[in-house]
């Protein structure tokens, strides 16, 4: 009997041990989650660096940018060919992003957005990207500095610190990016253009922080560069102008040259805070290229052709392979499930999210897959004041259907990123397929149809006019107009 229980108490004990070991594993791999940083600029063109985001294709990039720490990020991590922007357009991409959802779910398509205030979702009772990673710990410590959105304040989407102006409940805009006081029109200081320097101060004074306390952090710095109206430090100008040609272009070349070390600076922090290994880098711009420099791609910013959507995008981090390139069409909205997977959060995501994780295109770049709820990415986009087009992209191909006029374009956009050559006559069933798709998807999530949006854009303005005072009329009638005209307005770009 005394046998017999010594060999019990042995089991007894070899059991706890193995268990009190693995319950201290467990706690060692959670006390390593790894950190995140989402750099993300504004209206930085997909060739707006000195990265080509096809390694082959050096003209995608141009010679005039000097972006040196973006070359590191790439070299050190994988770039992204087909990689997209939620919308065309600021505003919408930002909200889109934080919720991990369409544009026509989110309903948000610009700045002022009648139809969302008016009857628009409700994304006040949704979760924020920030949240998610709380979620799965609650020793993550999560900021935002610059650029928010309208919707919501990032302190109310999860954000334990952000820099929001006071003045602006509804959070930072474009403007704070210009001046100091709105109200009083205080300018930027000189020597802090669009804010650049004092939002990498931010930031890298934050990481600085986290890793002294040994907290894991998720930090998303939104740049206001390189959205108009564009400075720079003019000695950074002076050493583009030969080149340039012009000061223009020299200013954006130079303000994009400041972004590039800010991107620096924070890689620097990483660098000495000895947790660039377990920290996720992922660069990339809220939409198309607004200064017209888009190698091999038609339009820009507010264009729903690939000038207007496709961004440049390089990820960094823990399992990603060295000096590599991923041509799965990826889009912002996944950031949220990816952040999600990648922090260790065990509860299901929402059924309403649209994005899928990227941890498996991370790890394995072309062999890699992402699954969604729907195996397509959609961008609808009935915008009052502008082109309206609604567009899928699923596999290769890439369709739109003008919604002033039905007219449908069907590319390969896998091959013809310029989209020269509309296979809508030759591929009928293929078109067919993805106008079936894309009417489906926008009708089951309540996407804007654009004469309701025209109806209500026209109906505000013919309020405002009819209690306006005798000296604003002429601004409405104008805007009145235009409206009009976009609405009759056929071309694509």
């Amino acid at each position: 009997m005394k046998r017999n229980f010594s060999a019990n108490a042995l089991f007894l004990l070899g059991a706890f041990l193995l268990t009190h070991f693995f319950a201290l594993s467990v706690f060692a791999e959670e006390s390593k989650r790894p950190n995140f940083i989402i750099f993300y600029t504004d209206d930085q063109g997909y060739g707006d660096t000195s990265v080509p985001m096809i390694k082959e294709r050096p003209d995608l990039a141009r010679d005039l940018y000097k972006t040196p720490h973006l070359e590191r990020l790439a070299k050190e991590g994988m770039r992204f060919s087909n990689a997209y922007s939620p919308a065309p357009t600021c505003t919408p991409s930002r909200i889109s992003l934080q919720f991990g959802k369409t544009t026509a779910r989110t309903k948000v398509m610009t700045v002022h957005d009648i139809m969302a205030k008016k009857n628009g979702i409700d994304l006040k009772n949704h979760k924020g990207m920030a949240e998610f990673v709380k979620e799965a710990d609650a020793n993550y410590v999560t900021a935002h500095f610059g650029k928010g959105m309208t919707i919501r304040r990032m302190d109310d989407i999860g954000y334990d610190i952000t820099d929001n102006i006071d003045d602006n409940k509804e959070g930072n805009g474009n403007f704070h990016g210009d001046w100091l006081s709105i109200k009083n029109r205080q300018p930027i200081p000189a020597d802090d253009p669009k804010r650049v320097f004092s939002l990498t101060k931010k930031s890298v004074e934050f990481i600085n922080t986290q890793a002294k306390a040994k907290k894991p952090f998720f930090l998303m710095v939104s740049h206001y560069a390189v959205h108009v109206r564009h400075a720079a430090l003019e000695v950074t100008i002076k050493k583009y102008l030969e080149k340039a040609g012009n000061r223009k272009d020299a200013m954006y070349a130079a303000l994009i040259e400041h972004l590039d070390d800010s991107l620096g600076a924070m890689l620097k922090a990483l660098d000495e805070n000895g947790i660039s290994d377990n920290t996720y880098v992922i660069f990339t711009s809220d939409n198309g290229g607004g200064h017209g420099g888009n190698p091999s791609l038609q339009g820009g910013k507010a264009k729903m052709m690939e000038g207007g959507l496709r961004v440049p995008t390089v990820v960094r981090g823990p399992g990603i392979p060295a000096n590599s390139q991923c041509d799965v069409p990826i889009v912002q909205y996944d950031l949220l499930p990816t952040l999600h997977e990648l922090s260790g959060n065990k509860n299901p995501l929402p059924k309403d999210i649209d994005g899928g994780s990227l941890a498996d295109v991370f790890k394995k770049g072309n062999s890699g897959t992402v699954k969604r709820q729907n195996p397509f990415l959609v961008f609808h986009y009935p915008y009052y004041a502008g082109v309206p087009i609604s567009a899928i992209r699923m596999g290769d191909y890439k369709f739109m259907r003008h919604l002033n006029t039905g007219e449908t374009r069907l590319h390969k956009v896998a091959t013809d990123m310029g989209e020269k050559n509309n296979l809508i006559s030759t591929m009928p069933e293929k078109a067919k397929e993805l106008d079936q798709l894309l009417q489906n998807y926008v009708k089951e999530v309540g996407g804007w149809d654009i004469e309701d949006v025209y109806a209500e854009r026209l109906g505000e303005l013919e309020k405002r006019l009819k209690e306006s005072k005798p000296e604003g009329k002429e601004k409405i009638i104008n805007s009145i107009q235009r409206t009009k005209e976009n609405k009759a307005k056929k071309t694509w770009l």
